[in-house]
């Protein structure tokens, strides 16, 4: 295990570890973001509805700039692309922190979510672009576990950032919140990334040539193969994911600090689950992997809804974590493989799209049936949404992964530039 990984490390592309540095730097922005930006907007004096609609209005900016942005890729270019993305963000930021008004709030939320669409949408053609057929999925396992751990790490010095923010500069942050300093580190290091990303180099596959109505008919079937996995899986994660905090302060009583540990534990797993993923993924086959990984999480998805002790229901939680994330770098990787590059933006564009718009309308219904009949119900229909998933992609992709596998192994360290 360890060779393999040290051979698939070492043959990295230059371009691979730049993407690398860039993707360790926005996880760090993402976890302070996500930490602290609530708690900032409620120190300036905005309620709870404000607070709400700042947190939807990225999501659905996302959603809704998804396709465009995915026919414009082959045009605009990856490095373009994700360096315009990542100025966005910290220009986001930035505006937050230095004129917190409601109405520039409300602009920079759509700032940030337009950049979050430009650097999501060419991430995955990008890897395939800058990775072979032998270092791809480590690559996508890697890109998907840093960012998870730079998370991690931004939560866990976090909470001691804005105390030694106020004790290095007191005048600046006089009468402010000492949030307002956090997101302004947040920025510093989203425009950090602007190095790593601007020194990517070599990107034939950047520019290809414009998608056209006739190559999408050709392979509509492929696509709507992943779109149809990717809502159904969305609609079951947006039920419930987002709400576990929420049951498990009422269902067990967990006080801050445990849910904090708990799911600090929980990214870790995560990340550890993405760098083992090729690991399974190379004995299995990518769908095989997938399937087996997230049939897997089912059970203990389960008993985390239903068996009434924390211990048991938190570990359950952890173990299910690792196993439904195991599968997450692999499927961008293998849908990566089987489309051809035109489509390539396309598809990176369908699967944002469908997750956004999938983890939204579950979201807004789990909140009516939480008040109507609790917690029970969600586990039941997420395990449901979660079944039908692995189906349709065992259906949907079993034969193509044979095919590919297939005609894959007789040179299996060449790209033949053929998409979670």
């Amino acid at each position: 295990m360890l060779r393999e990984y040290r051979d698939a490390v070492r043959d990295f592309s230059p371009n691979a570890r730049l993407y690398l540095t860039a993707t360790v730097l926005l996880g760090l922005t993402s976890g302070l973001q996500y930490l602290f930006f609530n708690l900032y907007v409620l120190s300036l004096g905005y309620d709870q509805a404000f607070v709400g609609l700042l947190a939807s209005l990225p999501a659905l900016v996302t959603a809704a700039a998804a396709i465009p942005i995915g026919m414009a890729l082959p045009r605009l270019g990856f490095r373009r692309a994700l360096l315009l993305g990542s100025l966005l963000i910290a220009i986001a930021l930035a505006a937050c922190a230095l004129v917190p008004s409601r109405g520039v709030l409300i602009a920079a939320a759509i700032l940030s979510g337009l950049g979050s669409a430009l650097t999501s949408v060419a991430s995955s053609p990008l890897m395939v672009a800058i990775s072979t057929e032998k270092t791809r999925t480590h690559l996508f396992g890697f890109q998907f576990a840093f960012s998870t751990f730079a998370g991690v790490f931004a939560n866990l010095i976090g909470g001691y950032l804005p105390l030694a923010l106020r004790a290095i500069a007191p005048d600046f942050l006089a009468g402010l919140s000492a949030y307002r300093g956090v997101l302004l580190v947040a920025m510093a290091l989203t425009l950090a990334t602007l190095y790593p990303l601007a020194r990517l180099r070599g990107l034939r596959g950047a520019r290809e040539r414009p998608m056209i109505a006739r190559q999408i008919r050709a392979h509509r079937s492929v696509l709507a193969k992943v779109l149809a996995v990717e809502i159904t899986g969305s609609l079951g994660a947006g039920m419930l994911m987002p709400f576990l905090n929420v049951f498990y302060r009422l269902r067990f009583d967990l006080s801050d600090p445990a849910l904090g540990a708990l799911f600090a534990a929980s990214s870790l797993l995560t990340g550890i689950a993405a760098i083992l993923a090729p690991l399974a993924a190379s004995r299995l086959g990518k769908v095989r992997a997938m399937v087996l990984t997230q049939a897997l999480s089912i059970p203990f998805l389960l008993v985390m809804g239903f068996v009434p002790m924390a211990g048991v229901s938190a570990t359950s939680y952890l173990v299910r974590t690792a196993l439904m994330n195991m599968s997450s770098p692999l499927l961008p990787a293998y849908i990566m493989g089987i489309v051809p590059g035109e489509l390539r933006p396309l598809a990176a564009s369908l699967v944002m799209l469908a997750w956004n718009a999938g983890w939204g309308i579950s979201s807004w219904i789990s909140g009516h049936i939480q008040v109507a009949a609790g917690f029970s119900p969600l586990f039941l229909i997420t395990a449901g949404f979660y079944v039908t998933s692995i189906v349709l992609t065992y259906a949907f992709f079993r034969r193509m992964a044979e095919t590919t596998d297939a005609q894959a192994a007789p040179s299996p360290s060449t790209d033949e530039d053929p998409h979670a």
